[in-house]
């Protein structure tokens, strides 16, 4: 919706940072300063590249390339936090996700926190979806290493239900100092390989993008 003006600006940007060569990335560990202009999660197996950054709302935009840097699929994801998809362009359909209840209202994130709300979801302005129940939870605090990096995270799990009415978990281990995903398990992830998302590299992109 109103949010593709910069999704697209977005866009020009990563290309500007990542497309022209390695001069843009550097293999150095990410921090919540350089989430400001963004990293790249590199799976080298599949292969798959994800860009995520932090805009001024603290929200985080991503992006899926391929190992030539090339865009797979015309996706790009806006989430609440890193974590609660809230926007979604693909397939020219513009797909919005509204709780009934704030997601602010999960952070700070907790051990044993939970929130749950029933989500509408849109395609295009109209309704495809009511009443779509979603809950996380705050699980155990942890610490993941990622190639050369290591962080601390949490233990985030996402139950809700799918198309069919199937039960869809996804558990997730999350950076409160990155604010984005690191690992994921389920079967509806979109880099899984037998269910887990993995990444073995993080990159710092150093180029400020275009906002």
């Amino acid at each position: 919706m109103k949010r593709s003006g910069v999704i697209t600006k977005t866009f020009m940007g990563l290309l500007g940072s990542v497309l022209f060569g390695g001069a843009a990335v550097a293999q150095v560990c990410p921090t919540a300063d350089t989430m400001k202009t963004g990293m790249v999660l590199i799976n080298s197996s599949i292969p798959a590249r994800l860009f995520v950054r932090l805009d001024n709302n603290g929200q985080i935009t991503e992006l899926h390339l391929n190992e030539r840097y090339v865009v797979v699929r015309d996706q790009i994801h806006v989430h609440e936090r890193g974590l609660f998809l809230s926007y979604e362009r693909g397939s020219h359909i513009n797909r919005t996700y509204v709780p009934d209840v704030p997601f602010s209202e999960f952070f700070p994130l907790e051990v044993g926190k939970t929130w749950t709300a029933s989500v509408d979801v849109f395609e295009n302005e109209d309704l495809v979806r009511r009443d779509v129940p979603y809950k996380f939870s705050v699980g155990e605090p942890g610490r993941l290493q990622v190639g050369s990096c290591a962080y601390d995270v949490l233990d985030v799990t996402l139950e809700t239900v799918g198309t069919e009415g199937e039960d869809i978990v996804t558990k997730y281990a999350y950076s409160p100092e990155l604010g984005t995903i690191l690992r994921g398990e389920g079967q509806h992830l979109w880099t899984s390989e037998d269910g887990v998302m993995q990444f073995d590299e993080l990159r710092v992109v150093r180029n400020k993008l275009v906002q």
